[in-house]
């Protein structure tokens, strides 16, 4: 049984969630974070951003964004909900619907596994961001909580968008944010009911902040309102999984035979172009060097004995491709490597090799939602950038006030 709570959201005032709401902060560039700030005061940088550059503790400008936000309440920026609600996410484009419930997520139920996780987290981060929850007071984004299709839910969420929204407005990357508030006791019970049916969830984006939250519940267990952590949840089958590629420094030098030489060694050459190629299947990788693409696939048949993760075409480039080949061990700190999110197509991961940055170019396969969930399952973590998951959520939009 799943356990989420509805509850008194801030939202911004009517027409303003265009100029409040934020995409998720690592998405800009320093230059676009200023020009923001400059430009727009009701920004929600201006809120969580404005003291970045002082030389203050981080205590100091953590409670100085709980003020801020305090301010923007009051001068009306933001308006809380009359009651405690549920609410109707929906974003949107000429391609893609991604439809939503936002509401609390149960502390106790992550504290439990029946909120499952997919990736280890950094005790470090999570001890700061518990720090900015405690001292902030608030939470002002979602985690991404996604579970099996439930037919209640969709038929709650069909006849709840077919109403005028709260919320209504374009972002500047083209996509479309609806929201709408579900407050009468009987849909609220309805939905309730829905989850109280689900066995558990998985979390698909928002690791860090879950564990954060929970940090916070398990210190402060006097108090209800942190006992839940504000979440997106969606169906599995409305989540979009992008492939997630690597570009690659060749610093030891090593030429365009001897990188293929080694490549021959556990990979079939399928095909080779200088045009674009795109793997077609799992185990199947298109490498770019000196103006070409080749199609390869693993030559290795796993068996029983072979964990899921092992079987992961992300852990299979660095098995295999990166650290044999390039020494690259340690995705997370080693310069020698970095990622490219599979939205923002091959193009963009060819273009990094054409300028000179890097010298190899390696398109994966994307994840499927059921290995996700057979390693969350199994209690394993999948290798660092391994799934690059939309919706990408605004902060803002939503905030939850404890």
């Amino acid at each position: 049984m799943i356990k989420i709570k509805p509850f008194k959201a801030f939202t911004p005032k009517a027409n303003y969630g265009g100029k409040v709401t934020t995409r998720q902060i690592n998405s800009y560039s320093e230059e676009e974070l200023q020009s923001i700030i400059d430009s727009n005061p009701d920004s929600f940088l201006n809120i969580i951003l404005r003291e970045r550059n002082e030389d203050i503790s981080s205590s100091e400008k953590f409670k100085k964004i709980s003020d801020l936000f305090d301010e923007s309440i009051e001068d009306g920026r933001f308006v809380q909900s009359k009651n405690n609600s549920i609410f109707v996410y929906r974003q949107s484009n000429e391609e893609v619907s991604y439809t939503g419930i936002i509401a609390g997520a149960s502390n106790e139920d992550y504290q439990q596994d029946k909120i499952k996780k997919h990736e280890h987290t950094l005790a470090k981060r999570e001890k700061l961001f518990t720090k900015y929850l405690r001292l902030t007071g608030f939470n002002a984004e979602p985690t991404l909580l996604i579970h099996s299709k439930n037919i209640g839910l969709e038929q709650i969420q069909k006849s709840t968008i077919e109403k005028s929204p709260l919320h209504y407005f374009t972002s500047d990357d083209g996509l479309t944010h609806e929201l709408w508030e579900i407050s009468d006791d009987e849909t609220i019970e309805g939905v309730l009911n829905s989850f109280n049916e689900m066995d558990c969830l998985y979390i698909a984006d928002g690791h860090h902040r879950s564990a954060s939250s929970s940090r916070l519940a398990l210190e402060t267990p006097e108090k209800e309102s942190t006992q839940s952590v504000m979440a997106l949840f969606m169906s599995e089958e409305n989540i979009k999984i992008h492939d997630f590629n690597r570009v690659v420094k060749n610093t030891e030098q090593k030429s365009e035979e001897e990188i293929l030489e080694s490549l021959n060694k556990d990979f079939n050459f399928i095909d080779s172009s200088e045009s674009i190629l795109e793997p077609r299947n799992k185990h199947e990788f298109c490498i770019y060097l000196k103006n070409k693409w080749n199609r390869i696939k693993l030559r290795k048949e796993f068996n029983s004995d072979s964990t899921v993760v092992e079987q992961l075409d992300s852990q299979i480039i660095t098995d295999y491709i990166l650290s044999p080949i390039f020494g690259i061990e340690d995705l997370k700190n080693d310069n020698r490597v970095d990622f490219i999110p599979g939205n923002k197509g091959l193009s963009l991961l060819q273009s990094k090799v054409d300028n000179g940055k890097f010298d190899v170019a390696i398109a994966m396969y994307p994840v499927d939602v059921a290995e996700m969930k057979q390693i969350a399952d199994e209690g394993l973590a999948m290798p660092p950038k391994s799934t690059f998951i939309e919706p990408k959520l605004r902060s803002g939009l939503t905030v939850y006030k404890f």
